[in-house]
């Protein structure tokens, strides 16, 4: 090989290696960060507990563990929340906002399970402020994601939430957007049964809802 040769080898290799660098750069600022907040962490609370005798915490706990590393394969980073130390819901929604934009986090959601006085009530909703327009997308996209898996289950829609309504204090606390995640009624032994064990294939679903929204603004 001549020394020209030689030299445009060199060349060519540092352009492929300084284009190599350039994507890897480009990759890594569009790495996102997703806060996933178990309901129901502060101090002395568990939240509702299913007709199985299971409460919101544990069964969305195993839910949020699972979703990280479902995210993590998806190249999407994520932080648990699953232990506010307080007792009080407005202190303990002031530290989750503290410490999701801590983390620089993109969107937040909460894990929870519905419940209500009739076994008959029956289905999935997603939550967000009424005034956050992203907030509506990505409910939008956790309930196209469940809808597609889920199809037995009745589709309650995504529901806007007024200040002071439910699940406000979290929805208002979080600076970046966020959903409340009600997938099923623990209250209700059909549901249950249904969703007893899909904790996989339910963190499947929000990741796939997660990814989605995410891939909306490319």
């Amino acid at each position: 090989m001549r020394p020209s040769q030689i030299l445009d080898k060199i060349l060519e290799l540092i352009t492929a290696y300084k284009v190599a660098i350039a994507a890897k750069r480009k990759k890594a600022k569009k790495l996102k960060r997703v806060a996933i907040c178990v309901g129901h962490s502060r101090i002395g609370d568990k939240g509702a507990l299913s007709v199985g005798g299971v409460d919101e915490w544990r069964y969305n706990k195993k839910v949020a563990d699972l979703l990280q590393n479902h995210l993590r394969h998806q190249g999407v980073h994520s932080v648990v929340f699953d232990d506010y130390p307080e007792e009080s819901y407005s202190r303990a929604m002031d530290w989750l906002d503290q410490s999701v934009s801590k983390e620089k986090c993109d969107i937040a959601i909460e894990l929870h399970f519905n419940s209500y006085s009739s076994t008959k009530a029956e289905g999935y909703e997603y939550l967000y402020y009424h005034a956050s327009n992203n907030g509506r997308r990505l409910a939008e996209c956790f309930r196209k994601a469940q809808s597609n898996t889920f199809k037995v289950q009745k589709d309650r829609g995504i529901k806007p939430i007024e200040p002071n309504g439910r699940g406000a204090g979290f929805l208002q606390s979080v600076a970046p957007p966020a959903v409340i995640c009600e997938p099923f009624f623990g209250s209700s032994p059909k549901e249950w049964i249904l969703m007893e064990n899909k904790h996989s294939l339910l963190a499947d679903v929000y990741a796939r809802a997660i990814v989605d929204y995410f891939e909306g603004f490319q």
